[in-house]
């Protein structure tokens, strides 16, 4: 029977949203009142696929994290541990606390609150056949690529493009190779797991299309569409 963990990273400050906020951290925030993070992690609390949660926060944070695992009795948040100062830090940290007999684990950020138990499943399903899965839309917007004078340098196909979510789900011990080897190599630069499948690892990462509403908050605009976001849901539910 296959082992899957969750890994929550929940250790960024987020600063541009901590000036709008008086100075929580955006995945503390409240909203419709429950705080961001919350919302996430009872998605995995809820998943029967799911054997256990590992929270990764800031030192500052753990003891408030405890008390809402206490609260909203997220009964297999097995452990929350200090992250590092980057989220790929955070991530190595909280790979290297997992069992090891995990098969595979599912890795989201604490900010993204709006993800659903069918879209984890989805991803779970890939890893398990290919290696690594991620969710992402694709993207609607023209990109440029562009130099340091701001002179456009490149308009890549949009056909080709895809926006990155999480969760971002791989077999255990590949993804836990791949940040071994970038820790090894002394890069810190990689933006989110994928990436380092990508250079460290031969395995194959395939996209599984998410949903807009899968949007990490970020600024205050983000909050108010999260505040929309929710209000749909909660008509939909009372329907």
């Amino acid at each position: 029977m296959e082992k899957i963990w969750a890994i929550v990273a929940a250790a960024g400050v987020g600063q541009r949203m901590m000036n709008a906020s008086k100075g929580t951290k955006k995945q503390f925030i409240r909203l419709k009142g429950k705080e961001l993070l919350v919302y996430s992690l009872e998605v995995f609390q809820k998943m029967d696929r799911i054997e256990g949660i590992v929270l990764v926060t800031g030192k500052e944070d753990v003891s408030f994290c405890e008390s809402l695992v206490e609260t909203y009795q997220l009964s297999k948040v097995a452990k929350v541990l200090v992250g590092g100062a980057r989220r790929q830090e955070s991530v190595f940290i909280g790979l290297s606390s997992l069992p090891k007999d995990c098969s595979a684990v599912v890795i989201h950020d604490g900010a993204r609150p709006f993800v659903t138990e069918e879209d984890v499943s989805k991803t779970i399903d890939e890893a398990l056949l290919c290696g690594g899965a991620i969710l992402a839309v694709p993207v609607t917007d023209t990109i440029k690529v562009v130099g340091q004078d701001r002179k456009i340098e490149q308009t890549p196909q949009r056909s080709s493009l895809w926006a990155a979510q999480t969760p971002q789900t791989f077999r255990y011990p590949d993804i836990l190779e791949g940040h071994r080897h970038a820790v090894v190599m002394g890069d810190f630069r990689c933006t989110d797991d994928a990436q380092i499948m990508e250079k460290y690892m031969d395995g194959t990462v395939r996209v599984v299309q998410g949903s807009e509403e899968n949007l990490k908050i970020t600024t205050p605009t983000d909050l108010l569409i999260a505040q929309r976001i929710l209000e749909e849901r909660e008509k939909k539910q009372a329907e």
